[in-house]
């Protein structure tokens, strides 16, 4: 993931980003003699949040890229996961680009406005029963595995760690909650992947 280390994105801020986004794809999607993978993470969407991926062929055996995740979602009783991911990611493929198997190694940053979720396996259990707002930067590695079903069609499997630092606000969890601190921590965080990629070639 790119570290943007901004405690709370201003609009600014946001515009910036944004920017920066739509300059990088068109750049990557008007590379010629090379391949692109455009990608949506489908274990990603079922937490509520769209995503997009986008990866670029450096040579045989490399690829670089960028994840973007947004989730501008508020449910009932003010539960939320609203947050802004951006992972950058380099990967080695053991075979080609695009098939079979991979390691990656990949960094992050995030934008987060949390309230009162559970997670699974009891992950983070701090969120449950708070609002948590702020901001994440982490370090990862994952290994990964791509089947090509068709010329332009894969399906990918990923899974990795990554080594995050958290900064945030701590509030209750309905609505203008009482503000209770702020809280810094590590944290380990799993990353599991299942990607329908499609491939654009070049002419």
């Amino acid at each position: 993931m790119i570290i943007i280390t901004m405690s709370g994105i201003k609009n600014q801020g946001r515009k910036a980003l944004l920017l920066f986004l739509i300059l990088l794809t068109g750049n990557i999607i008007s590379a010629k003699a090379q391949n692109v993978a455009v990608k949506n993470n489908i274990l990603y969407d079922a937490s509520t949040t769209p995503n997009f991926g986008i990866e670029l062929r450096l040579s045989n055996k490399w690829t670089a890229g960028i994840n973007v995740g947004l989730n501008p979602w508020s449910f009932s009783d003010n539960k939320k996961l609203k947050h802004l991911l951006v992972a950058p990611q380099v990967r080695y493929w053991l075979c080609e680009s695009f098939s079979g198997h991979y390691f990656g190694a990949n960094i992050a940053y995030v934008h987060y406005n949390v309230s009162d979720i559970k997670f699974p396996f009891g992950l983070y259990g701090g969120v449950d029963g708070e609002r948590r707002q702020g901001d994440l930067a982490a370090i990862g590695a994952s290994y990964g595995y791509s089947w090509i079903l068709s010329p332009h069609w894969s399906l990918e499997a990923e899974a990795g760690l990554d080594l995050g630092y958290t900064w945030s606000d701590r509030y209750d969890s309905h609505k203008c909650g009482t503000y209770r601190g702020s809280d810094n921590k590590f944290l380990v965080l799993p990353k599991l992947a299942l990607n329908i990629v499609y491939i654009i070639k070049s002419r």
